[in-house]
């Protein structure tokens, strides 16, 4: 059983509470903004100084930069275009994803689910993994074989699926670890948490999942566990009532919705 961190509300006891995210309205987009930005990370015991020349940043937004705390989000605690500086010297600000959250959401078995918002699979995976390294010498080169088709009813019984790993997968499921699984015009993407975040791509068709790929790398001829998740959490999910006749779903594991809504949200309703 999870244990939920940050706060609870009882409310969400009730399994069709909805939950209506968003802000009045989103802000223009501004253009970026030479600066130094003073970034506060949980490693540190005072904020670094980082600079940035490709957002435009305010205190109190969350960015990945270089160096010691790549991969790490930080918090900006001020920002001055004052400065006089050896660039060379100093690590940069390389992504500021978009944190904003909107739409209705229901809590369907461990997840909040949402058929309207706009939280689609690529603004997730941006604030989960980091952008590219500029300072790595690594050359990432993406190569795709074959991906895994099966069906959704029975894939359980199909025998790229290892029974070995079927627990492994439904630790997964069961530890909150599928933070994120959507499909949108047929096109689904997951997010699992392990040593790493891996991403998990696939397509659906309501019957048929096909050209399934994980990120992590597994040499066995069968799916990996996470892809095994994935399918268990798309099986459970297309099984409950709320999900027929619906083609387009966002789902989000709940504590980590919580967690991340009591932290980025600036108006929330319960109904």
């Amino acid at each position: 059983m999870k244990n939920t961190i940050g706060f609870h509300d009882t409310s969400r006891e009730n399994e069709n509470e909805e939950v209506i995210s968003g802000e009045p309205a989103r802000a223009e987009k501004k253009e970026p903004v030479c600066c130094v930005a003073k970034i506060k990370f949980s490693g540190a015991n005072i904020p670094l100084s980082y600079y940035n020349d490709e957002f435009y940043l305010e205190p109190g937004d969350k960015v990945f930069v270089t160096g010691k705390f790549y991969g790490q989000l930080g918090f900006v605690k001020s920002v001055t275009t004052h400065f006089r500086i050896d660039k060379s010297k100093y690590k940069k600000v390389i992504g500021k994803p978009d944190r904003h959250i909107d739409g209705k959401f229901i809590n369907i078995i461990d997840k909040m689910v949402s058929f309207d918002t706009s939280f689609d699979a690529d603004r997730f995976g941006a604030i989960m993994i980091p952008p590219r390294d500029p300072d790595s010498d690594e050359e990432e080169e993406i190569i795709c074989g074959e991906g895994w088709s099966v069906d959704l009813e029975c894939f359980e019984e199909s025998d790229i699926v290892d029974r070995d790993l079927i627990k492994p997968a439904l630790d997964c499921c069961r530890d909150g670890k599928v933070l994120y699984l959507s499909v949108k015009d047929g096109k689904g993407a997951a997010y699992i948490k392990g040593r790493k975040i891996y991403k998990i791509d696939f397509s659906f068709d309501g019957e048929t999942v096909s050209d399934l790929y994980c990120s992590c790398f597994f040499g066995d001829d069968c799916l990996c566990k996470h892809e095994t998740a994935a399918l268990i959490t798309l099986s459970m999910l297309s099984h409950c009532p709320e999900f027929e006749g619906r083609k387009n779903f966002t789902a989000i594991d709940s504590d980590f919705f919580w967690n991340y809504i009591s932290e980025e949200s600036k108006e929330i309703s319960l109904k």
